[in-house]
């Protein structure tokens, strides 16, 4: 260190002794301040730290004033140098409690013995100042690996919430195998998720007018009751319907609500998915936009794909045509050749029909609602079926002998869980009503199949008279063309 930056504070009792110290240090560079007394000293001292105190042993006191007092020394921010003579030797036994860079004597070689304490004051400062640097480049480095480790570790939570992104759409491809349609998959997956307490679903009636929620089995699925919008959405559920819903999926669920727009071919979506969270972190770092992306991928996966099988791999034949294959079949067995064998399965639509008919629910959508059902029925089965119609009571179902027991499985889930109220206009009066149709495997056979049928027909009449509408029953049967006679 440079002596022009050193300062240096004398207090000392004689004056001569004080101004030949000065030019000692004024020849090395040094600033010297002169002090007569330990009270001016104290208060020039606390203004400004100098780099070295020279002090009689003599000053170390006065009055009330004691130098091991002042705040500088105590906390041994003030180097000092001790200067004694033969007589006052005795009081340095007093100056080993302080921060002491050396002693003069009175008399000996005034310049030997500054150089000295100057040359150990200069590398005691030259080591304050390398740990200084050493200290900035510790904090420095210290900053950068406190950066790194903060970026690793929003690496790690951004990997962390991909990796959780990338399972659940694992998930869902699984589910995407196996069910039968969008939403079995949604309820199945969420209803497995821990960070997931709670989840809803609105989907779009067929004439646009409402918003629907289907039925579940699920602990954690929340049911909001139908919503009827005011006015028809053509294209979609519009952004007032999605604010609608919103609101009452917020008010039933509560706390970090999560939703989720699939889309189909329209503009706006088909549906909302309602998530309630218990992680709110969840919320914040999980790519949700991605995630809606990929489930509008699954939804379009089931919705095309019963179309695909409806309109290239469905085979549908006439009643004439079964029942001519069912007398060849017996035939063969007969003989002895029960190879290619076909079982026959009926799905019973009676109570479907009834409550159609009745009008109680508004319009029946006939066509979509045939058409969607074939479409489930068909997706995700991977053998063939060949159906018969038996007028729209009863859809007779065909498939290999061996393959019975997996197509009556497939079938009965079906009709357990389509959801069959979504074809009425007014479907809030049959949201808890059973409309499930009855399947049942009949004996391949046209007069087995014809007395299944003729029962169903009679045992529909009956149930007419049980519901009152007796008086209905020549406009059920005949409509309201003129009545004719034989």
């Amino acid at each position: 260190m440079s002596m022009n930056n050193l300062t240096v504070a004398l207090l000392l009792e004689d004056l001569e002794l004080a101004k030949e110290f000065s030019d000692i240090f004024r020849e090395l560079g040094v600033v010297a301040h002169f002090y007569e007394d330990l009270d001016s000293f104290w208060k020039g001292t606390l203004e400004v730290i100098p780099t070295l105190s020279l002090v009689d042993v003599k000053k170390m006191h006065e009055g009330t004033l004691l130098l091991k007092n002042h705040p500088f020394v105590k906390n041994d921010q003030l180097p000092m140098a001790f200067f004694f003579s033969s007589n006052t030797a005795p009081l340095l036994h007093s100056t080993y409690e302080f921060f002491n860079m050396g002693t003069i004597l009175k008399g000996a070689n005034y310049r030997g013995q500054v150089k000295s304490i100057l040359k150990r004051l200069n590398k005691m400062l030259s080591y304050e100042q390398r740990i200084s640097k050493i200290e900035i480049e510790k904090n420095k480095l210290s900053n950068q690996v406190r950066g790194l480790i903060e970026v690793s570790q929003v690496y790690k939570e951004d990997h962390f919430y991909d990796r959780y992104l990338k399972d659940l759409c694992n998930n869902f491809e699984t589910e995407k195998i196996r069910c039968m349609d969008f939403f079995e998959s949604c309820e199945n997956v969420f209803s497995e998720l821990e960070d997931i307490s709670e989840f809803a679903y609105l989907e779009l009636s067929s004439n646009g007018q409402r918003l629907l929620s289907p039925e579940s089995t699920s602990m954690k699925f929340v049911t909001i009751p139908s919503l009827f919008l005011g006015r028809t959405c053509h294209n979609g559920i519009e952004e007032f319907a999605q604010n609608m819903g919103s609101q009452v999926a917020v008010d039933l669920l509560g706390g970090e609500v999560m939703s989720l727009n699939i889309k189909g071919k329209r503009n706006n979506p088909d549906l909302i998915i309602y998530l309630k969270l218990n992680d709110i972190t969840l919320s914040e770092k999980l790519d949700w936009t991605a995630l809606e992306n990929y489930l509008n991928g699954v939804y379009a996966s089931f919705n095309e794909g019963g179309k695909l099988s409806l309109n290239r791999e469905a085979r549908f034949i006439t009643a004439w045509e079964a029942f001519s294959l069912f007398d060849k079949q017996v035939k063969s067995a007969v003989n002895g050749d029960i190879k290619n064998q076909f079982a026959l399965i009926d799905i019973n639509l009676s109570d479907i029909i009834v409550m159609a008919r009745e009008g109680k629910s508004g319009e029946f959508y006939w066509k979509s609602f045939y058409q969607d059902f074939i479409a489930r029925v068909l997706n995700a089965y991977p053998k063939d079926l060949k159906f018969i119609s038996m007028g729209v009571n009863n859809l007779g179902v065909l498939c290999e002998y061996a393959h019975l027991d997996q197509a009556m499985t497939h079938l009965k889930n079906i009709a357990h869980r389509f959801s069959y109220w979504r074809y009425f206009e007014n479907a809030d009066t049959l949201l808890a009503k059973s409309l499930r149709p009855e399947v049942k495997m009949i004996p391949a056979s046209a007069e087995a199949y014809l007395l299944h049928v003729e029962e169903i027909k009679f045992s529909a009449l009956d149930e007419l008279d049980k519901l009152d509408l007796k008086s209905k029953a020549k406009e059920l049967v005949w409509g309201r063309a003129p009545e004719r006679t034989l």
